[in-house]
């Protein structure tokens, strides 16, 4: 099992961060930890504002059905441990795209039915992602999140330098590439060593693509 250990100096306090390879045993709390993460998010936004059960609830299955597909693929997927619980996670694939379990796709194509538009949201937005995409073979981060609580504290880069750095143990990749429509992510996947290779808007929501060589 993977397993990294992050340790974080401060003037004030030394906080250890526990990243391994999730479990389905960890789906329940990392999809609740990324609902807390993805709160007001402005892709969220976009994607769920017809969900029949609010923005949150749509994002939370979406998290759920994703976070089980990559479990059950052996695709990259962490969460970030606690003694409390789960409160983070970081999922995505590796330089292949493998067709999903049937019983996931059969739920993914009721969930996409459930959603009004849905489908052609995910599509434009899909859209300016593979637009900007690298030539070369890469890693793709489709999610990563940590609660609020632990926001700013280095948990979230404990989850990013676990996924990278599985990328650069990979001969088959060269780097990792993502997408976000938070300007306060963007500074942190800047900040890094991701460069800005394109952006699109979504509505009114912002999406930028960033890519980092491994």
């Amino acid at each position: 099992m993977l397993c990294y250990r992050i340790v974080e100096f401060t003037a004030r306090r030394i906080a250890m961060f526990e990243v391994r390879s999730a479990r389905p045993g960890d789906i329940e709390g990392a999809v609740t930890a990324l609902g807390e993460a993805f709160d007001q998010d402005p892709l969220m936004l976009y994607l769920f504002r017809e969900n029949p059960n609010g923005v949150r609830a749509g994002a939370m299955e979406f998290f759920s059905i994703l976070l089980r597909a990559r479990i059950a693929l052996g695709m990259p997927a962490y969460v970030l441990q606690q003694a409390d619980g789960v409160p983070g996670a970081a999922m995505g694939y590796d330089t292949l795209r493998p067709v999903w379990p049937a019983a996931l796709a059969r739920e993914w194509r009721q969930f996409e039915l459930g959603v009004p538009g849905f489908a052609a949201r995910l599509a434009a937005y899909e859209k300016i992602c593979e637009a900007h995409q690298p030539s070369e073979d890469h890693y793709y981060l489709g999610v990563i999140g940590v609660h609020p609580s632990l926001q700013g504290k280095g948990a979230g880069k404990a989850l990013l330098d676990a996924f990278c750095a599985r990328s650069r143990v990979d001969p088959s990749s060269d780097g990792v590439y993502l997408d976000t429509s938070n300007p306060g992510s963007l500074q942190f996947y800047q900040k890094n060593g991701f460069e800005l290779r394109g952006a699109g808007t979504l509505d009114a929501a912002p999406l930028w693509c960033v890519y980092k060589r491994t």
